[in-house]
């Protein structure tokens, strides 16, 4: 078989259990062996509400792509993965169209994904099937604050505090989005965040007396536990304060680093250099959306 006609033969189809050993196998030589699909395989065969579809040829698994459901009209793209011996062969582009075409058929609102700023193949494939380029993001950390704050709150009612965080100038400044966790959405619906079952469980805040909102989930590796925070609502001059409380939160807390996936918009930046966060990424990231023509 040519090479050039690969892509012509490849099956995509939801994933079955048996092809979670191919895709853990070419998941080896991604991201330097340190690719994240392999530990949530599992939990993203089992998920009622996405898909998780795979690319097969002559049996085997190739390639893997996922949507996932995060909020009412709010779904992410996660997972696009192709074996580094088959790409450049179109089967990207084979399955990216598939999963695209189930939401499509099953799903609402819109559809993003984030990608490398320099994954030109991805950019090129999200322009083929729809997508727009929204937003550029980068990754900031900084270190925690070991002093005391009394700042921060618990948040009883998410309807009231996500209708708050809509508003807030804030999140108006990133054109209504905001990071839950690797995963680009609005803060439209919050209960789902908040619960222990979800992928990044996010503990919410009011600041200062409802001047603003926070919420962080904490990750944990073998190196440091690390706060990462998600929602930031609140005037954008208070930016700057709100995210030192959230560090002297995070010493209370006993975290290693805090760290946050921000908007490449002057006025975001500046306001974390402020808050003493510096730039983590070598490379920005792209947010590419689809909106669903029924709305």
């Amino acid at each position: 078989m040519k090479q050039t006609s690969i892509s012509t033969s490849v099956l995509c189809r939801p994933a079955h259990a048996r092809n979670r050993a191919d895709v853990i196998e070419f998941c080896k030589g991604i991201w330097d062996g340190d690719d994240y699909v392999p530990d949530v395989w599992d939990d993203w065969i089992n998920d009622p509400k996405g898909i998780l579809a795979v690319a097969v040829l002559d049996g085997h698994a190739i390639g893997c792509s996922k949507i996932t459901w995060m909020s009412e009209g709010q779904w992410w793209l996660e997972g696009f993965r192709v074996d580094p011996r088959y790409q450049g062969l179109k089967v990207g582009s084979r399955i990216h169209e598939y999963v695209t075409d189930w939401w499509l058929e099953h799903g609402d609102g819109t559809l993003r994904l984030m990608t490398k700023a320099n994954n030109f193949a991805v950019h090129r494939v999200c322009e083929k099937t729809g997508y727009i380029k929204t937003h550029e993001v980068c990754g900031y950390k900084t270190s925690p604050i070991a002093e005391p704050t009394e700042s921060f709150s618990s948040i009883h009612d998410l309807r009231e505090t996500a209708g708050f965080a809509v508003a807030s100038e804030s999140v108006k400044t990133t054109g209504g989005l905001t990071d839950f966790g690797w995963r680009i959405a609005t803060p439209i619906s919050l209960e789902c965040y908040a619960s222990e079952q979800a992928e990044y469980h996010h503990r919410f805040y009011w600041w200062k007396d409802k001047q603003g909102a926070f919420s962080f989930w904490i990750n944990e590796d073998e190196a440091q536990r690390t706060m990462h925070i998600g929602v930031v609502a609140c005037a954008v001059q208070d930016t700057p304060a709100l995210l030192l409380d959230a560090r002297r939160l995070a010493s209370q807390e006993k975290l290693d680093s805090v760290f946050q996936i921000a908007f490449d918009i002057p006025g975001i930046v500046f306001q974390l250099e402020a808050a003493g966060f510096e730039k983590h990424w070598k490379h920005n990231a792209f947010v590419f959306q689809k909106k669903h023509p029924d709305g």
